[in-house]
């Protein structure tokens, strides 16, 4: 295979974006490396008729209702609790609450949960300086609505998530003691580089029922993640008791990890 065949959720084919979401390029940055091939960005549902029964594959993002019977999936999750899943060959999956999805449908899915993101530190980790105290990291949904409320305060870096350099967005993330977040992969990503991360609603526009969240922290052993809605809090409170920044517990990440090496296609 010359090539590696991928669906990743693309902003710049499907909602006419200049930049892909960080989190979706996530999924061709890290396959790449993993491989040392190069992706070719696929849709499984609208292939060519002489490549419709050639495998494809989905890694991260939360993508399963575009799988097929022909789809490989690792690491993948959903996006609602109620959406139509094909059968698939599922090597692993982001969380429980996916699988809990999927065996519901009555397909095969093994306990082998994680989101590749985790897995980002082993091919990216540069030293970088502690710039600011807070970095806020809006789902690109909301990116401009935080920009305006908190892009003056010199200790806040709010990050935008659509890229086309996963190395240089992922650096802004570093430059971070704490990480507020929105969008799940600014929350993976921390995580991932051992930076406590708050969980964060800024307004009812990203798609789906919320579920990818509960989803990746209970698959890192996270119960007791709750959601604060800052749409109308100030600065001088992101450090407060309302916020709660959490990190997964070592050994957990590390089991992540292990399972998503030994389940890896590529």
């Amino acid at each position: 295979m010359k090539e590696i065949p991928l669906f990743y959720w693309s902003s710049i084919k499907f909602e006419g974006k200049q930049k892909e979401n960080y989190g979706d390029l996530l999924s061709k940055y890290l396959i790449e490396k993993i491989s040392g091939k190069k992706v070719k960005w696929v849709h499984p549902k609208k292939q060519a008729w002489y490549n419709y029964n050639k495998k494809n594959f989905l890694g991260i993002g939360s993508i399963l209702a575009h799988a097929t019977k022909n789809s490989i999936v690792w690491g993948s999750g959903i996006i609602d609790q109620t959406h139509p899943i094909e059968k698939a060959d599922f090597r692993a999956v982001r969380g429980p609450k996916t699988r809990a999805r999927l065996l519901e449908l009555g397909f095969d899915c093994p306990e082998v949960y994680g989101d590749p993101a985790l897995l980002l530190p082993e091919f990216y980790s540069p030293e970088v300086r502690k710039d600011y105290k807070i970095g806020i990291v809006p789902h690109y949904v909301d990116y401009r609505e935080v920009k305006n409320k908190y892009g003056k305060d010199p200790e806040v870096n709010v990050i935008d998530l659509l890229t086309d350099n996963i190395e240089k967005t992922t650096k802004e993330i570093l430059k971070c003691e704490k990480i507020i977040s929105s969008s799940l992969h600014g929350i993976i990503v921390a995580h991932a580089y051992d930076i406590p991360a708050a969980f964060i609603e800024v307004s009812n526009k990203i798609f789906g029922d919320g579920v990818k969240f509960q989803d990746y922290f209970l698959s890192v052993g996270i119960t007791n993640a709750t959601k604060m809605i800052i749409s109308d809090t100030e600065l001088n409170t992101f450090e407060g008791e309302n916020l709660e920044f959490l990190l997964p517990n070592a050994e957990v990440l590390r089991k992540r990890k292990t399972d998503l090496h030994n389940s890896c296609p590529f």
